[in-house]
């Protein structure tokens, strides 16, 4: 049995390495024109800059009249170029925006600007907590219900049990599977309503089940689908190595599902994440996939209960070693630090998934070295204690795919940390002359942090910086700020106010010594 785990590993590791290209959880950079900025005249396009390529889903654009029209958007690398309609007049205006990022999660947001002069009155706020969070979060509960409990539960019953078992467990396992593939339906619309920024009144509409079925998670649904259809077929089939190998393909099914969309799906290097993601996925399918039928074995006293348990006692150590390492893989690949288990809500769900299985770990110890040996002697009192440990094991289980399925809302921290990233590059401005060069960074309070440097790139010793900062578009005039000294070539100004965001000219006049300054000029991006 070991040595037919081992290949089937190897099957799941190797199919997962057949999914598409790796990004990350995608994240809006900055839009032009910028957010609050004010310009002269209605721009006929507005770029959106994201860190990865997203696919654009529904735009809408609101003048200061309150009034929306639909535009449309077209891809352009990581930038997303949008139709701007041509007449319009002075005031803010609000772009409200939805996309779909690479690993199948849907973003949303609004970014305005103004024309001439800023609105009393704000554009129309069109940000909304979705109110199909909790049917998705539901949904997606059960479609791991179907994965890990039914087809984990026939691959359980038809290659660990070896067939053996009372009519009670198929029908339990189908009801299973049964659950999992109305949770897959639904998901498919609930995905597409995400997508497209839509209440459930529109689930009577084609276009949700259209969008949720194009989307990636689109796709790990219809292998989903192939899984709940091989187990079970399973189940029908006479035991044997046929209705074993049915069973087998199932879990390889889940595995690779798991590998097409998803936060931990697409996470760097993909040869490594992908993998894992698979092995940790059918190792949790083996192992949560057993309680259920085993419990029923138990509690029906059926002749091949004690056979099973400890077949399945002999099983858990390499499942759950493999369960483990696969698991600090996608941990350590998502960036998940100390910090990041308390101060992100992805850690936080982490840490008590991480406790739930610490739980079923002990269980686990106490069937494997306890209970299950006590089964060989006979007698109710045993039948009846490991039952009842494995009552609570189930319900363990159910609380940890509950946790897992919140992950849908949370990025995780690997994804945080690239987009701070990337905006700070955006708010980066780098000025290069043949005498000197200047790094420019505003800081989280509008803080400036400059670092001079020669033309040899050392350190640019000066006696006095002052900065000048304007932006004509705004009719705001320049503002003079003396820089203080931190280090030799390192300046900072403390507490710059913007008015609003965009394009900022920026002047530095660096005093080198009695008889010789130097002047830098460039465009600093204001968030």
């Amino acid at each position: 049995m070991l040595r037919f785990l081992a290949r089937l590993a190897l099957v799941v590791a190797g199919c997962a390495m057949l999914a598409g290209p790796c990004f990350a959880h995608a994240t809006l950079l900055g839009s032009q024109p910028a957010e609050g900025s004010v310009v002269a005249t209605p721009p006929a396009k507005m770029r959106l800059s994201f860190n990865e390529p997203v696919t654009p889903q529904v735009f809408r654009l609101f003048d200061p009249d309150g009034r929306s029209a639909d535009v449309t958007a077209t891809a352009q690398d990581n930038d997303l170029l949008v139709e701007l309609p041509a007449a319009g007049g002075e005031g803010t205006y609000a772009l409200s925006w939805r996309v779909a990022s690479a690993d199948g999660h849907p973003i949303g947001g609004t970014a305005t600007f103004s024309v001439g002069h800023a609105s009393h009155r704000a554009a129309a706020e069109t940000a909304r907590t979705s109110a199909t969070a909790p049917l998705i979060w539901l949904m997606r509960i059960g479609v791991y219900i179907g994965w890990i409990g039914g087809v984990g539960g026939a691959f359980f019953l038809m290659a660990v049990a070896a067939g053996r078992r009372p009519a009670v467990a198929d029908r339990a396992i189908a009801a299973l599977l049964g659950l999992g593939g109305v949770a897959t339906l639904f998901s498919f619309g609930l995905q597409g309503l995400d997508e497209l920024g839509g209440n459930l009144a529109h689930l009577g509409r084609a276009a949700p089940w259209l969008a949720g079925l194009q989307s990636p998670y689109g796709g790990t649904l219809c292998l989903g689908v192939v899984a709940l259809v091989l187990a079970a077929l399973a189940l029908r089939l006479p035991a044997g190595k046929v209705a074993a190998g049915t069973a087998s393909a199932a879990l390889v099914a889940v595995a690779f599902a798991l590998t097409l969309s998803g936060h931990a799906s697409t996470a760097a290097p993909a040869w490594a994440a992908r993998p894992a993601l698979a092995l940790h996925g059918a190792a949790a399918a083996l192992w949560g996939g057993s309680l259920l039928p085993l419990l029923l074995l138990v509690a029906t006293r059926h002749e091949g209960a004690g056979g099973s348990a400890l077949r399945l006692s002999a099983l858990l150590l390499p499942t759950v070693a493999v369960l483990a390492l696969s698991g600090l893989t996608l941990a350590v690949l998502q960036g998940v630090t100390v910090a990041t288990l308390a101060g992100t809500d992805y850690g936080r769900l982490l840490a008590g998934k991480l406790l739930l299985v610490l739980a079923m770990l002990g269980l686990g110890a106490l069937n494997r070295r306890i209970l299950v040996p006590r089964l060989a002697t006979g007698g109710d009192g045993h039948f009846r204690h490991l039952g009842r440990v494995l009552m609570v094991d189930v319900c363990l289980l159910l609380l940890v795919l509950a946790v897992v399925a919140g992950w849908r809302f949370t990025p995780p921290p690997r994804s945080i940390a690239a987009a701070e990233a990337a905006l700070r590059h955006r708010s980066m401005l780098h000025i290069h002359t043949a005498r000197g060069m200047a790094m420019i960074e505003i800081g989280g309070h509008g803080d400036l942090d400059i670092r001079l440097s020669g033309a040899d790139g050392r350190p640019l010793a000066a006696q006095d910086v002052r900065v000048g900062l304007a932006n004509p578009a705004a009719g705001i005039e320049p503002l003079q700020r003396q820089a203080t000294l931190v280090a030799n070539g390192h300046w900072r100004v403390d507490g710059v106010s913007f008015p609003v965001g965009g394009a900022w000219t920026l002047r530095l006049g660096v005093l080198i010594s009695d008889f010789d300054s130097l002047s830098l000029e460039g465009t600093l991006t204001v968030p």
